[in-house]
């Protein structure tokens, strides 16, 4: 740290030393020695100082009453008077407006012209007495703003004063005010901190030199879902795979702008092009690199196949353009696929179809508005023509094992009589929540129950497509699923997991329905809502439907949704039965009182230690020990 005396060193000294104290002495025409300053103060205006950027002060003053006998100027001097080893003191400018606001002035006769000279403020006014009044600085407010460019971090001492002979040195009889300002180090690029998405090959938007929050077609969720694509020909056209945003990021998590190089490199198949675009764009080398524009922080890497199948991987460079370091940030796989070879059922949500009504949904987009799991999507029930949840899922594969995509499949009913048939469409897999994250070789199908399928009748269903490699079109790929009718609800049962609960425990309670036939009621069937005698934990079960007969408050991945009373005794589970009748239904059960079981427990702790002593007794007597 530096610091030099206003006091022991001239301006010209100081100019000759290269301090840049005063660039030039301030050349009132008539500046009046008598005028007093109360005060002087200062304000920064810049919130966050850094290095190699300006910071600006505004300055204000408070002046008292005085009566003057030719004029009112007065000059105000400012000098970087502290400054880190290796820092700038710079030339101070003095500016007629404050930063961020226009220039304050002072009362008559102090109203006049505020003119620059050098590091010198100069209040040009005219004769005249002056009466008591002040500017107070603020970030918005100031008679003039002083700035500078500081070349290091650390602290600067900003030197202001009333220079009263023009000399460029603080006298003994001068007003003077210091600030001190201090400088954080610039942000540097932070390789580890860089931000890699990978999204679609499609047209995305991206936002230059902002903050990583603005990627909003590179989420988080779309980058997790694997990216492939027919790996295509060289003389056919090659496949568009994925883009991968590459966002940098500096030290202080602002965007790293600044002539930064990312490079893309591929491994195993595929190619991949940088630029500075969200546009979709061919891949066309194995190795690509990108030097970014002065105001751009996003590269995006485009990937395409390049002919062959299998696994591949792009890994992320970057070079600072500081420091010439260049640093690995990260990688993305993805894989192109082959001809189809194989073709089988994967998820089978609903297998049990209502007379005269589709089930499931055979729709590309597979959405949450419409999703069985939702408030919205339970009152469409299944067999609404807009409900997205598909009947049964179909996957196709390469020879790899590789999910690919091929013709869409078609469905046949072993019995035209129950199921007329149904309806495949390729999942778009644009929502990784509900769809299949993908868009590759997923189906989502349908199928059609005829309206006189009576209850218990069966069908099953052919799901296929033509083998691609069968030069003459016959043979098929294929897959069955069996699927059955069921009726309305007829009866409905509820019942507990168990006849009694400690105090909070997690509890299983299933709904099952029938229709009058006995069997279980279609799958989409409305389960009740219920209600309970005494205040139980968690969520009470709302409306819901049933699959294959039955609604259960723990998932199928075994999460807990409901829990037993905290207060001991009988209680009981309520509900209306979604029968014509709308029968009252209920089922019994209780919680112990955890007390009686603690003692209970002690009871039978103390049985145990008094045997335990009489067995002691026993020894020692056969020993001879008193």
């Amino acid at each position: 740290m530096k610091t030099i005396s206003l006091k022991k060193v001239s301006a010209v000294a100081v100019a000759s030393l290269g301090f840049g104290l005063l660039s030039v002495v301030p050349v009132s025409a008539a500046n009046n020695a008598a005028v007093v300053l109360n005060s002087i103060n200062l304000k920064t205006v810049t919130s966050s100082p850094k290095q190699n950027a300006a910071v600006a002060v505004n300055v204000g003053v408070s002046i008292p009453a005085q009566t003057t006998v030719t004029n009112t100027d007065f000059d105000l001097v400012a000098a970087i008077t502290t400054f880190p080893d290796g820092g700038n003191v710079g030339v101070v400018a003095a500016l007629t407006t404050g930063a961020g606001a226009a220039a304050t002035k002072l009362a008559a006769p102090l109203d006049g012209t505020y003119t620059i000279s050098g590091s010198a403020l100069t209040v040009v006014g005219t004769a005249g007495a002056i009466t008591a009044n002040s500017v107070t600085s603020s970030a918005t407010v100031g008679m003039g703003s002083y700035s500078f460019t500081p070349t290091k971090a650390g602290t600067y001492v900003l030197t202001v004063f009333q220079d009263k002979n023009q000399d460029g040195i603080l006298g003994a009889s001068d007003t003077s005010q210091t600030v001190s300002i201090t400088v954080a180090a610039a942000a540097t690029l932070a390789p580890a901190s860089t931000v890699l998405r990978m999204a679609p090959a499609a047209t995305l938007a991206v936002t230059q030199n902002s903050a990583v929050t603005t990627l909003t077609n590179y989420t988080t969720t779309l980058d997790a879902a694997p990216r492939a694509a027919a790996r295509g020909s060289v003389a056919g056209g090659l496949n568009n795979i994925a883009q991968v945003a590459v966002v940098l990021v500096n030290s202080d998590a602002t965007a790293a702008s600044n002539l930064h190089t990312v490079t893309a490199d591929i491994t195993g198949a595929g190619l991949v092009l940088c630029n500075n675009s969200g546009t979709a764009a061919a891949g066309t080398v194995r190795s690509s690199v990108l030097t970014l524009a002065a105001a751009e922080n996003v590269a995006v890497c485009h990937i395409t196949s390049d002919g062959t199948s299998g696994e591949g991987t792009v890994t992320i460079s970057v070079t600072d353009s500081v420091t010439g370091v260049k640093t690995k940030v990260g990688s993305k796989s993805f894989y192109s696929w082959g001809t189809v070879s194989k073709l089988e059922i994967d998820t089978k949500p609903f297998t049990i179809g209502k007379a005269g009504s589709p089930t499931g949904g055979a729709v590309a987009a597979r959405v949450a508005a419409t999703e069985i799991s939702t408030a919205a999507g339970l009152v469409l029930g299944l067999n609404d023509a807009t409900i997205t949840t598909p009947a049964f899922t179909v996957k196709t594969s390469d020879s790899a094992g590789k999910v690919a995509t091929g013709t869409t499949p078609t469905i046949k009913s072993s019995d035209a009589a129950v199921v007329s048939g149904g309806t495949c469409a390729l999942d778009n897999g644009l929502d990784a929540d509900f769809s299949s994250g993908t868009g590759v070789g997923i189906f989502n199908c349908n199928f059609n129950t005829v309206a006189s399928a009576a209850s218990g009748s069966k069908a099953t269903l052919t799901v296929s497509i033509t083998d691609p490699a069968d030069p003459l079109g016959v043979a098929k790929l294929s897959a069955t699923v069996d699927v059955t009718v069921g009726g309305s609800i007829s009866t409905e049962v509820v019942t507990f997991d168990k006849t009694s609960y400690a105090p909070g425990e997690a509890m299983t309670i299933t709904m099952t329905a029938k229709d009058s036939a006995g069997n279980p009621v279609f799958d989409g069937a409305t389960s009740p809502a219920l209600t309970f005698s005494k205040a139980v934990g968690g969520t009470a079960p709302a409306k819901g439907i049933y699959v294959a007969g039955k609604k259960s408050t723990t998932s199928s991945k075994g999460v807990v949704s409901v829990f037993a009373p905290a207060v001991s005794g009988a209680f009981t589970a309520n509900g209306t039965s979604g029968n014509a009748a709308g029968s009252a239904i209920t089922a019994s059960s209780a919680v112990t009182d955890g007390n009686a079981a603690l003692l209970t427990q002690i009871d039978a702790l103390n049985a145990k230690i008094v045997a335990l002593n009489a067995l002691i007794a026993k020894i020692m007597k056969k020993l001879g020990v008193k």
